[in-house]
């Protein structure tokens, strides 16, 4: 199979996500149903309808490379991604900020190739805010008077007087382990904003912030890809550095679909060498 050009596919993949947006609005705006799945986390009717756009238009654009959803997961659908080029898609990340009507929840879509992510779109309906990258120097933001602007690069950054400001949502990480890690690639300069929000990925991506952590206790640290690549790609597309938290490049190659606990740096603090560890130190990522 030829491999798939994510340049070429990004503006599609925004105008998918947009579509999706829009029909979730639908949904925020009247009255969804709530249901709980089998792991007591909830989905409602916007989650489903987004799916129900996304998928088919995504397998028209790319026939033939498997798709991984969130829902259809759940519900059983595990395509084979062995070959290691395929979708990762959350049609609804932020469901409960959906439910409770707070307009922080995005649509999420990714394309990995060789087990690397190559593009990322994520969009943000309430705010009509789309962030999105394929490859290096190509992370863009595009707002609701449809001005594309350049993401990412050395600068500027959030302002650090008080600290320096990381992301991570504290209800469900691993935070003793957080912390010590902080320390070392940041000293006592780390401070911690723990307000929530999907879309704090891109605010990595913008140099809003420093980093952002994914350590979910509730899983031994492992994140779902569909919750991860879409800002891996947007955070690397903007110059920005996303590895584990051994200092090792992020591969999406396991059979659970999930990485272990991941830290993106933002563009400028990359750019200033955070986080970098000596090589020998180092170890490539291994499957559970």
């Amino acid at each position: 199979m030829k491999k798939p050009d994510p340049a070429q596919l990004l503006k599609d993949v925004e105008d998918i996500a947009r579509d999706a947006g829009a029909e979730i609005l639908v949904h925020y705006h009247g009255d969804a149903k709530v249901y709980i799945k089998e792991d007591k986390s909830p989905v409602t009717d916007a989650d489903q309808a987004a799916e129900d756009i996304i998928l088919p238009r995504l397998a028209a654009l790319t026939p033939g490379i498997p798709i991984l959803s969130e829902e259809a997961v759940a519900k059983g659908d595990r395509p084979d991604v062995s070959g290691g080029t395929f979708w990762t898609v959350d049609p609804l990340d932020g469901t409960k900020e959906f439910i409770n009507k707070t307009g922080a929840f995005v649509v999420a879509i990714s394309l990995v190739i060789d087990n690397k992510v190559a593009l990322g779109v994520i969009y943000h309906p309430a705010f009509d805010l789309m962030y999105s990258g394929a490859g290096p120097g190509t992370a863009t933001k595009t707002g609701p008077d449809g001005l594309r602007l350049p993401v990412g690069g050395d600068g500027p950054r959030a302002e650090e007087k008080d600290g320096i400001r990381v992301v991570i949502n504290e209800k469900s990480a691993n935070m003793p382990l957080v912390r010590g890690y902080l320390s070392k690639i940041f000293g006592d300069a780390a401070r911690i904003d723990g307000a929530p929000g999907i879309h704090r990925i891109c605010q990595v991506a913008d140099n809003d912030a420093a980093a952002i952590i994914f350590n979910p206790v509730n899983r031994n640290g492992r994140s779902k890809w569909w919750d991860v690549a879409p800002g891996h790609a947007i955070v690397e597309a903007a110059g920005g550095k996303v590895e584990d938290m051994e200092g090792a490049p992020v591969r999406y190659d396991a059979d659970d679909f999930q990485v272990p606990p991941i830290i993106y740096l933002s563009p400028a603090h990359a750019a200033r060498g955070a986080g970098n560890k000596p090589e020998a130190e180092k170890r490539p990522d291994r499957r559970p």
